[in-house]
């Protein structure tokens, strides 16, 4: 029903937004008729050219970021305009610049299928996994807000759900920012902590279904608190520094308390673009976070590791005191249709008194990395998102992008020496990881409407939690159809 729905939706905002469902002749036809008489390379630059001017006159997704430094058209003199509904990249209520507010939407619905008996641990064939409604706008051009809040994701179980249990949290992102200062931003409120390239990228941008296991089990994600940020040399340099309430809403669960008074930092930069303008797509990014952990001597503290889709635990969480430190580093890299992506992350948490006789215990450690890549078959420019040149329902088929990641997540404990036991205060953790790669197809139909499917292969390195018998490497498939407004 929901594909309906989503089709749909999408073939009416395209007729009715973008113009009609057959694509519009132009009037300047000087520029097609020579391409079609143009011989070898002048007709594929000239198929590019006219690739681009459909782009250009294509109205940005409503998904995608506009850059605030990004000058705006200046009105002719004496111009007084009142209150004005609009609709060019969301529905939006404007005051000329004395106040904007935009209206948004993100709508996800999954299909899923793995392993023999995966439905037993709440695996649902369909689920409306996100259903997100939020406005986002700004007051006298330099105080910007945000409110989103979550309707329907899936976080819990059938179990959970069956005993009524809710997630931690449903408000996502709550939040003012006061750009008095553009070197110099204030943000206030519930939003991402400044750690981690694939969790600080937008839902709605991902290449892959759901972000790397580092990204979900090892970086913060959201809290509330506040934080300095800015950009430099075009945003050839940027930073944001903040401290938050808690450690992030990743670390946090009906069991696990997480940690509490957070500290990070993040800072990226185009650092080769000065020697080479064609080294200009090529980001470095390094960020580090601190958090205090606080002693529960009833449920363990600790991090957890889980399988991608079927969330089955395959690492338990320890108990831990003391500080929980951590560092990223990650390389960003576009070039046309092409892009590839690398991330590291490291994490140690303190375990003092935590050892059977009270004595301090080595440092848990958990660790992830990811290398990824994608390819746009239609020849868009990659970028987040990915912006059709000519979308469905248009006389195109919107754009295609095969993508592909390999990553591992595993815990261990920096030392010991006894025999590693898988026990929550033994001395050496038993070492636990996870392999996976993934295998994905983008397809972009409109500028509201996306399509993906991966395939996920995973491999419990350690057999006695692996899900499946004898410890087997297993497959995973997902279907997402995406729609933003």
């Amino acid at each position: 029903m929901l594909i309906e729905l989503v089709v749909s939706a999408a073939l009416v905002l395209s007729g009715t937004l973008d113009g009609s469902a057959a694509p519009r002749p132009s009037s300047d036809t000087s520029e097609q008729e020579p391409a079609q008489q143009a011989p070898g390379g002048q007709e594929a630059k000239a198929e590019k050219k006219t690739k681009k001017k459909a782009a250009a006159d294509e109205p940005p997704p409503p998904d995608e970021d506009v850059d605030p430094e990004a000058p705006v058209e200046p009105e002719p003199a004496g111009t007084k305009r009142g209150a004005e509904l609009s609709w060019k990249q969301h529905p939006s209520l404007r005051f000329g610049s004395i106040f904007r507010l935009d209206f948004e939407a993100k709508f996800q619905e999954d299909g899923h299928s793995s392993y023999t008996g995966a439905e037993l641990t709440g695996l649902e064939t369909w689920e409306l996994h996100r259903n997100r409604i939020g406005i986002t706008g700004n007051l006298f051009k330099h105080i910007e807000y945000e409110i989103e809040h979550e309707l329907t994701e899936k976080e819990l179980t059938e179990k959970d759900v069956l005993l009524g249990l809710t997630p931690s949290s449903q408000w996502k992102d709550v939040n003012v920012n006061l750009t008095f200062i553009k070197n110099a931003q204030i943000q206030v409120g519930k939003f991402k902590v400044p750690f981690g390239l694939d969790q600080l990228t937008g839902v709605t941008h991902n290449d892959y279904v759901y972000r790397s296991l580092g990204a979900n089990y090892l970086d913060p994600g959201r809290d509330i608190g506040g934080q300095v940020h800015g950009s430099f040399y075009r945003h050839g340099l940027t930073y944001a520094t903040g401290v938050f309430r808690h450690d992030g809403d990743n670390a946090r669960s009906k069991k696990i308390q997480g940690g509490d008074e957070t500290f990070a930092g993040r800072v990226t930069g185009t650092l080769l673009r000065p020697m080479n303008p064609a080294l200009g797509g090529l980001d470095f990014g390094i960020a580090f976070a601190t958090s205090a952990l606080a002693d529960d001597s009833f449920r363990p503290n600790g991090l957890r590791g889980r399988t991608v889709m079927t969330q089955d635990t395959f690492y338990d969480t320890v108990y831990v005191k003391g500080h929980r430190r951590r560092w990223e580093a990650d390389v960003d890299w576009t070039g046309g249709p092409a892009s590839a992506r690398a991330e590291y992350t490291w994490v140690t948490d303190d375990r003092l008194g935590q050892g059977i006789g009270d004595q301090d215990l080595p440092d848990a450690r958990a660790r992830a990395w990811y290398v990824s890549g994608t390819w746009i078959l239609t020849g868009e420019d990659k970028k987040r998102p990915v912006r059709a040149a000519r979308p469905l329902f248009r006389g195109g088929v919107g754009a295609i992008e095969l993508a592909g990641r390999y990553e591992r997540l595993w815990f261990d404990s920096v030392g010991g020496t006894d025999v590693p036991f898988r026990n929550p205060r033994s001395e050496t953790i038993y070492t636990s990881g996870n392999r996976v790669l993934t295998l994905g197809l983008n397809w972009t139909l409109t500028r509201f409407s996306k399509v993906q499917f991966n395939a996920i292969r995973e491999h419990i390195e350690d057999p006695d939690r692996s899900p499946v018998p004898n410890g087997a490497a297993f497959w995973s498939r997902v279907l997402r159809l995406q729609f933003v407004l």
